[in-house]
């Protein structure tokens, strides 16, 4: 089955989305206009690049003329975004784990898709969408000196990521129209991050072996 059909527009809006992401976070911690641009290249390819790399295929984030440019601008819009949403702390907390959730939705969309049309197993297609999901955002947190939230007990991340790309992989499975599957499967991803931190749902930590 050729399920390679989500088109490229879909990749470069996931890319400008990142590219906001990752901008936001370099403008909370103080970066310069460098930072930001560099960040948001980093929040809006990250996912692309290690999708590819795993997959083992050209990497489209360098291939295709258009990811690049909409990391970029991404970036170059979080001067307006910051000044719609005011000098309110929480506006700011709000759209910047909204855009984090889109983002993370879209790759990990995008990331099963590219998975399944290589003809990989469904839990390899899964995984691949989750690292494709999760991906820019972990590695923008390494460079800002950051602990990843994925790996810190918090609201639900990656496990925000798996159900939408199960959900994809089942649909896409069924043979409904790419369209259909892809927007019910990315409101998965968001329902499920925005859920979780709105409503302090949280990963646990692991208990202490008994001695």
């Amino acid at each position: 089955m050729n399920t390679l059909a989500i088109p490229l527009w879909l990749d470069a809006v996931a890319v400008g989305f990142g590219g906001l992401a990752g901008a936001l976070a370099a403008r909370r911690q103080g970066f310069d206009i460098v930072g930001v641009l560099f960040l948001a290249v980093i929040g809006g390819l990250g996912g692309a690049l290690l999708r590819d790399l795993l997959l083992q295929v050209p990497v489209r984030a360098l291939t295709s003329p258009w990811l690049l440019p909409s990391a970029f601008v991404g970036g170059l819009l979080v001067a307006p975004l910051l000044k719609l949403l005011g000098p309110l702390r929480f506006r700011r907390d709000v759209a910047f784990t909204l855009l984090d959730a889109v983002s993370l939705a879209m790759y990990s969309i995008l990331g099963t898709d590219r998975a399944m049309t290589v003809g990989l197993p469904p839990i390899s297609c899964i995984f691949v969408g989750a690292v494709a999901g999760v991906g820019g955002a972990l590695i923008r947190d390494v460079l800002i000196n950051e602990t990843p939230e994925h790996f810190k007990p918090g609201s639900f991340y990656v496990l925000a990521a798996i159900p939408g790309c199960l959900t994809y992989f089942v649909l896409r499975s069924l043979e409904l129209p790419v369209a259909v599957s892809a927007l019910v499967s990315i409101g998965v991803v968001i329902a499920v991050r925005m859920s979780s931190w709105s409503l302090d749902w949280q990963t646990g930590r692991p208990r202490k072996a008994e001695r």
